[in-house]
């Protein structure tokens, strides 16, 4: 049986999940690879990746580039790069993979392969918003695809070094619902780097629990500049939370998803983050793009092509799209 020293993994971005991943995963003796750029790729260069847990930063060595090209013969790729960013790496991501090597998208919002490997009224239709020229459904092969949820709550304190802030669980599955040995082994190695990681069957369901949060606590927590500790708390953005939360999930069970979770159990998951700032709202704060478009639209999208009305839904992708393109002229 292969040891783990010797699985090969390559983690596209670098930003707080990216390194985080990176750092577990070198924890469990994999060789790391990373592409990165700017001040991150020297920091990683010069001190490793870093993980900052309970006060205390351990960092470990990684290959980083900022050339994908000097990647090669990987078996496990994680892409935590934004999903507007997907379409312009696409290409070249399979040259990096191993015969037999996976991708593994840990991204939020409905990722390019989820409805093409699913079973729904929709059939393989490609969401613009998620691959508007179709360059992800033409150079990245469904067979290639691992499906992946990350739940951990983390932001970057420095340059390739992130900071763990609360959960600490991942699951895995493959899109077709079998329990493979790719998953079963990746899940190993992610456990070994102090993970908790689940391999699941259901991993539409869990892409799309996943997928309702972000819809609902990303945007809301921009447009009133709040942690999620405020989202949950507060009577009237509670509220708000509360209805786009019963949209969502009345959305997935129409795509024939079976949804056990109410809405009042969405509550509670969130308020287990604690005042933990969205990724959405870390990146307004600093001032970068919002990945809207996957995490709002694609789900406005599908509301759509099913001619279903979300109206809360669809008032606050109104804002928060307009936000966006605002912030970004």
């Amino acid at each position: 049986m292969e040891k783990s020293h010797q699985c090969r993994i390559a983690v596209y971005g670098a930003g707080a999940i990216g390194c985080l991943l990176a750092a577990r995963l070198a924890k469990a003796s994999c060789e790391v690879s990373m592409v990165a750029r700017g001040q991150t790729l020297s920091a990683l260069r010069q001190h490793g990746v870093g993980l900052e847990t309970d006060g205390t930063t351990h960092r470990y060595p990684v290959h980083a580039t900022d050339d994908p090209a000097q990647i090669r013969g990987v078996d496990y790729l994680f892409l935590t790069v934004k999903q507007q960013a997907l379409a312009g790496i696409a290409p070249g991501l399979v040259p990096m993979l191993a015969e037999g090597g996976t991708i593994v998208p840990a991204m939020n919002g409905i990722p390019w392969w989820y409805l093409p490997t699913r079973d729904t009224p929709l059939g393989g239709v490609m969401l613009r918003s998620v691959d508007p020229q179709g360059v992800l459904q033409r150079t990245l092969p469904l067979d290639r695809v691992l499906g992946a949820v990350v739940y951990v709550a983390a932001h970057t304190s420095a340059a390739g070094v992130a900071t763990q802030d609360a959960r600490n669980n991942l699951a895995i599955g493959e899109p077709d619902g079998t329990l493979s040995v790719r998953a079963n082994r990746l899940a190993g190695l992610l456990r070994d780097g102090g993970l908790q990681c689940d391999v699941s069957p259901r991993i539409h369901e869990a892409v799309w629990m996943k997928a309702v949060g972000n819809a609902t606590f990303n945007p809301l927590s921009v447009l009133a500049n709040a942690g999620m500790d405020a989202l949950v708390e507060d009577p009237y953005l509670g509220r708000l939370a509360r209805a786009m939360l019963q949209e969502y999930l009345s959305l997935g069970k129409k795509l024939g998803l079976d949804l056990d979770v109410s809405v009042e159990q969405r509550m509670q998951a969130a308020a287990s983050a604690g005042s933990a700032k969205t990724s959405m709202l870390q990146d307004a704060l600093k001032g970068k793009p919002l990945e809207v478009d996957a995490l709002i639209g694609s789900m406005v999208e599908i509301a759509e092509k099913l001619d279903r009305d979300m109206p809360y839904a669809s008032m606050v992708w109104g804002l928060i799209r307009h936000r966006n393109l605002v912030g970004s002229s």
